[in-house]
């Protein structure tokens, strides 16, 4: 090995040959004296390109290493590692050449993703695996839709309440798209993966693909229930392929959207309470305040329909889930992976998945209560505020139940009903059914509905999710070229953060200065011809 000075009147030489079989070197021949200007060897840096950098830092960003150092930790390694300062467009992008080094190129991975699925399903028997294409050029076939939902996932949803909460999120690699998500709560209140998608964009096509796809290993059904946002594609979706199934908006966007039109903050707070509610007359008195406040606002809620957001006046059973919050936290769970090539996404989520199918598994087999832990921990909590109600027994399983603020409220324990509707709303008895059984002496956790027992916990965690050898998957399936999508992510430096939705204010901790001047927070100075700097 020769290492030259860039110099081209520079003696600088050192000449090295390779110590056997290890990785050494032994310097034969050294001439450390420079004969070149500051100016020459200053040029050093100009070899430390993006893909040289890439290489050097390729380890940090493997998979299962997370999102890896920041451009501006990678240009602070530069400097103190390596003694060579770089900028921080170089750095972003040596970190995008490090991660395609690490988990594969874009184009490599779309050719290798039909074999990859194909040892999915044969390592997971049972799993529901689509790919759609479109035609290519030269007989190739294009990427255009995925949908992937592992076999212990499907054997585990007839455990779960039969809510599914449904979102969508953008892709941050080469060839952009987004990551469709279906997930339901177990009776932990732990998120449940059920189905992901992959598709170029979301749209009415893209979501009723996905739907159908979905339809296979969850049916239609009357009692099934889906909480998502106001995406009309997703409403449209399930309009065509669910036509049984209910349909209930998520409250956080709605009180966005209402923070977006009306611009009243202290109506989200009345809007969370009517939503809430668990009986009609609590809902109509929670609504008139908002009414007194703002009309306008009560118009917009009575459009939507009542039926859409507020618990009291849903035709199904939503139970807790209020929002879409659950699958929020997925995607946030898949942020670093989300930029990685399709395979190594799918790979990601599978690890992910598998760790949490394992760690789930031994605390439900090692659970010793019939219920689940924070199930318990409610019942407990409903048991210690119900110890100071009066209790008077009307007949067989009826109970009147007088709460420590005076209301009386109706308890059945055979028909496991409440005046408050709390009990028959979320499966679990409240502070009255709880007081009412333990007069009674009747066994309180019996009353709990089955999804939330340990036996159900168990058995929706009782499949595992296995891995995919890797050297069983070729680049290329025989008969089948596999191109990416014909979306690709705009040229310069993509955006990271999360584009805030309608409404949606920022908890950044930090204090934001105002961007106007003191004198134009009055109404009576024109901001537009303005001159005070800011």
């Amino acid at each position: 090995m020769l290492l030259e000075c860039v110099g081209e009147i520079c003696g600088w030489r050192v000449y090295a040959t390779k110590m056997g079989g290890c990785p050494r070197f032994e310097i034969k021949t050294l001439d450390a004296q420079h004969t070149c200007s500051l100016a020459d060897r200053w040029a050093f840096r100009n070899h430390a390109t993006a893909s040289v950098i890439g290489g050097i830092m390729r380890q940090r960003y493997g998979a299962g290493q997370g999102s890896g150092p920041k451009p501006g930790e990678v240009r602070e390694l530069m400097r103190t590692d390596h003694r060579v300062p770089i900028t921080y467009w170089k750095a972003w992008k040596s970190r995008e050449s490090a991660i395609g080094q690490g988990t594969g190129s874009a184009e490599a991975a779309y050719l290798s993703l039909p074999a990859y699925l194909e040892q999915v399903s044969l390592e997971n028997p049972g799993s529901s695996v689509a790919l759609e294409t479109t035609h290519g050029p030269d007989g190739a076939q294009r990427f255009k839709y995925l949908f992937l939902s592992f076999a212990a996932c499907v054997q585990g949803f007839p455990y779960m309440r039969k809510v599914v909460i449904i979102d969508g999120t953008h892709l941050k690699g080469k060839y952009s798209g987004c990551l469709l998500t279906a997930s339901a709560q177990d009776g932990n209140f732990q998120i449940f993966p059920i189905g992901f998608g992959i598709v170029d964009t979301e749209n009415d096509k893209s979501w009723s693909w996905f739907f159908s796809k979905f339809q296979d290993i969850v049916p239609d059904s009357y009692e099934l229930v889906f909480v998502s946002d106001r995406h009309t594609s997703i409403y449209s979706g399930i309009r065509r392929v669910y036509p049984q199934a209910q349909h209930c908006a998520c409250l956080t966007h709605l009180q966005r959207n209402v923070q977006t039109i009306f611009k009243k903050k202290h109506l989200l707070y009345l809007i969370a309470r009517a939503a809430r509610a668990f009986r009609v007359e609590d809902f109509n008195t929670h609504f008139n305040e908002i009414k007194v406040i703002d009309v306008a606002c009560a118009d917009y809620l009575i459009r939507i329909g009542f039926v859409h957001w507020a618990r009291s006046h849903f035709v199904g059973a939503r139970y807790n889930i209020m929002t879409s919050n659950l699958a929020e936290s997925l995607n946030n769970a898949l942020s670093t992976a989300r930029e990685y090539p399709i395979v190594g996404l799918i790979e990601y989520i599978r690890t992910m998945l598998m760790g949490w199918f394992s760690s789930r598994r031994v605390s439900a087999n090692t659970n010793v209560s019939a219920l689940t832990p924070k199930v318990a921990a409610i019942l407990t909590r409903n048991f210690a505020l119900s110890t100071g109600y009066l209790v008077r027994h009307i007949i067989n399983g009826e109970y009147e139940v007088r709460d420590d603020v005076g209301d009386f409220n109706r308890v059945d324990l055979e028909r496991r009903t409440c005046s408050c509707r709390e009990f028959e709303t979320m499966g679990i008895p409240c502070t009255h059914a709880t007081a009412a059984s333990v007069n009674g002496k009747h066994n309180v956790e019996g009353l709990v509905a089955r999804e939330y027992t340990t036996s159900y916990w168990s058995l929706a965690y009782a499949g595992s999710i296995n891995p995919v050898d890797p050297s069983k998957v070729t680049n290329m399936q025989p008969g089948m070229q596999l191109l990416p999508p014909s979306t690709k992510r705009p040229a310069g430096r993509p955006r990271k953060a999360r584009i805030p939705s309608a409404g949606e204010i920022r908890n950044t901790g930090v204090f934001k200065r105002s961007r106007a001047c003191s004198r134009c927070e009055g109404s009576d100075h024109n901001r537009a011809t303005c001159k005070m700097p800011i």
